[in-house]
């Protein structure tokens, strides 16, 4: 006897009644866990979940065919950034920039010395460019004295430029100088016209945060291992048998000021989001500010301590209310309690930054840069050229309390002022005035201008008082800077405007108007 073989039911000879009765079941069982909106994330956490341990089995099982994939998703991703770019929406590549920052100078970059292309270089053109396709009526004001400042940094660059002769590499020079003073002015005016920063604060504050948190576990590595993980050229990370590292960037000074404005930043956009800060963004923001915080104190920098407990006073009072004041000066007897037990637990730490010799070196220096100025006052000795120029010169050798000169500047001031002259120094300090003033005018402004003044003087202080006795003008610190006092203006600049009192009376007028009419 044959098995019949397998019978296909045609779906018009079921019968309507059978298919409305599996309709109803269906529809009861998914009737059980339908989906409200406040579930959805977690949905999404759980997706984002599988798919991570699927790509953790992937890279176990197959690592080379996993890495391509990995390879080309990524790049179609930033194919999908730039499209968006080009129509109008920054908002995601500059979002994902400030992200991996950190990581895209020794990541992003062709070739490893002397790059070429780089991760910053790329998504700012890309960005500015990518504003020439919007409509002007699309795009935001940027406020005069911003203008000024912008144009300030340029006229500096085009003076920079004319020194270049005099440089030992010229091509690193233009390098730096574009880095340094060509893209923040571009960053910040994309920043200003486009991007809508009301709308992303939760991003923003995320990108910071992850930004703040890689860099600081690439520098916690560092001094646990004693070994520069991502290295630039020759830079060193110990001194003295002292570790003191300097995370993904190209010199600690760089990492300590990067931590500084970050933490600053992190603390305003806090204050921002307000009562929208959720469990898991609070934890966040504490794990962000204590990355940040660590960034700037792992260096070991007194500037960068002395701008901190500065600020911690100045802050003390500012607030009104007796009980956070109360809470600063805790903060400040408990950092007083840490200077004093230092030395009990690292007394060679201690002794290498509590040395006057620094200090004296410092001094010493000033003399020599003055000296250096004395003889070039209109266009200096060419930009990067300083320690070329008065080393193994006896003229040039000065000292104090009997310290020498270290014939570097180890200043933004001296340095700018012995390489570019009278002629770059004058624009560089005006687009400081340009910057200052324009802020000073923000807060008179209502609503949050008082808040964007706080947190712009406190990332102020933070850059110029180490900038005073480090040369950290030329690092990538100056987009970072630029970026977060440039989203800072843009939230005052885009504040809703209050209603005046008759505008007030027709719109509750219109509004009892339309409730009669339905």
């Amino acid at each position: 006897m044959t098995r019949p073989s397998h019978v296909v039911v045609p779906w018009n000879s079921i019968p309507s009644s059978l298919v409305k009765t599996g309709r109803t079941i269906l529809t009861s069982i998914l009737g059980g866990i339908s989906i409200t909106p406040e579930q959805r994330p977690s949905l999404w956490e759980a997706a984002l979940v599988l798919l991570g341990a699927i790509a953790v089995a992937g890279f176990i099982l197959l690592p080379a065919a996993s890495l391509v994939l990995v390879i080309a998703c990524l790049a179609l991703w930033f194919l999908s950034l730039v499209s968006e770019v080009f129509r109008g929406r920054i908002e995601g590549m500059l979002l994902c920039w400030a992200a991996v920052l950190p990581l895209g100078g020794y990541f992003l970059a062709f070739p490893r010395e002397h790059a070429i292309v780089t991760l910053d270089r790329v998504v700012i053109c890309l960005v500015f460019l990518g504003m020439y396709f919007l409509k002007p009526s699309a795009l935001t004001a940027v406020p005069k004295q911003l203008c000024y400042a912008g144009l300030a940094s340029l006229v500096f660059f085009a003076v920079a430029c004319t020194t270049l002769r005099n440089s030992p590499n010229a091509l690193n020079a233009a390098r730096i100088l574009l880095d340094g003073f060509v893209l923040p002015v571009l960053l910040g005016w994309c920043v200003i016209v486009r991007f809508d920063v009301r709308a992303h604060l939760p991003s923003i504050h995320t990108a910071v945060c992850i930004s703040s948190i890689i860099s600081a576990t690439v520098a916690a590595a560092e001094i646990v291992t004693g070994q520069d993980l991502l290295p630039f050229g020759t830079a060193a990370i110990a001194y003295g048998g002292i570790v003191r590292p300097n995370g993904p960037f190209e010199s600690n000074d760089t990492l300590a000021l990067m931590g500084a404005v970050s933490f600053f930043f992190l603390l305003f956009l806090g204050q921002t989001l307000g009562p929208t800060l959720g469990v898991g963004r609070r934890i966040l923001h504490f794990i962000g500010l204590a990355a940040s915080l660590g960034m700037a104190l792992m260096p070991m920098f007194r500037s960068v301590a002395i701008t901190l407990l500065l600020v911690l006073i100045i802050d003390t009072f500012w607030q009104h209310k007796m009980s956070r004041r109360a809470w600063r000066v805790a903060l400040m007897g408990a950092s007083a309690g840490v200077i004093f037990i230092a030395p009990l637990f690292a007394p060679q730490v201690f002794e290498d930054r509590s040395n006057g010799q620094n200090a004296y070196a410092r001094i010493a220096e000033y003399e020599q840069s003055f000296r250096v100025f004395a003889e070039h006052p209109l266009l200096g000795v060419g930009f990067q050229n300083f320690n070329r120029y008065v080393s193994g010169e006896l003229r040039y050798v000065t000292s104090y309390q009997g310290v020498t000169s270290v014939d570097w500047p180890h200043s933004n001031l001296s340095q700018i002022l012995t390489e570019t002259g009278l002629l770059g120094f004058v624009p560089y300090m005006m687009a400081t005035v340009f910057l200052f003033r324009h802020m000073w005018r923000l807060r008179l402004s209502s609503g949050s201008g008082s808040l964007v003044w706080k947190y712009f003087v406190y990332m102020f202080l933070s850059y110029w008082i180490t900038g005073i006795t480090e040369g950290s003008g030329y690092s990538p610190l100056n987009l970072w800077y630029v970026f977060a006092i440039a989203v800072a203006c843009k939230y005052v600049l885009t504040q809703p405007e209050p209603l005046q009192p008759g505008e007030a009376g027709l719109s509750g007028l219109a509004f009892s108007l339309r409730s009669e009419a339905f």
